[in-house]
This record gives structure tokens, C-alpha cells and sequence, in this order.
């Protein structure tokens, strides 16, 4: 009997995406966990989709609501970008 063994063709381009990807449901655990937990009533998903178009997915009460949950996103996200630049 031969000793053979199986050698795996994974690209580092394929590592990195699986990386990634695993990154991404972790997140979604995690979010769904606060959602089963009670902590989350209402939200707006903004996401890339693998055609790079841009998908809104919102669960809000109304309109208006999901509406601000996204401006809110939005401007927190602004505000936490420009902390990484130093204006001198």
C-alpha cells in the first residue's frame, strides 16, 4: 500500500474570499442573535450585491422610520471616517 497524499489546489485569491466571507456571516450571526434576544426592533441593510448594485433592505414600522435608521447609519459612518484623518 502506497503512502499518497491529497494536496489542496486553494488559491490565495480563494482563501481570501472564503476569509471574507466568513467575516460577513459572522456579522449576520451576530445580528440575528440581537434580533432573537429582543435587542434589535427595527433596521435598514445597506449592501453590494455580486453585480455591485446597491440593496436597501429595511424592516422599520414605517417609512419615515427606516428612512432615519439609514440617514442615522449614514452620518454615524461619516462622523467615524473623518476620526481616522488628522487635520492640522
Amino acid at each position: 500500500m502506497s503512502d499518497s497524499k491529497v494536496i489542496g489546489l486553494v488559491t490565495q485569491e480563494q482563501k481570501n474570499a472564503q476569509e471574507y466571507q466568513k467575516g460577513l456571516l459572522e456579522i449576520v450571526d451576530h445580528f440575528r442573535k440581537m434580533v432573537k434576544d429582543g435587542e434589535v426592533s427595527e433596521f435598514v441593510i445597506a449592501s453590494l450585491d455580486t453585480e455591485n448594485e446597491v440593496v436597501i433592505t429595511s424592516c422599520a414600522k414605517d417609512f419615515l422610520g427606516a428612512v432615519g435608521l439609514f440617514e442615522m447609519g449614514k452620518q454615524t459612518l461619516i462622523s467615524q471616517q473623518t476620526m481616522d484623518f488628522d487635520f492640522e
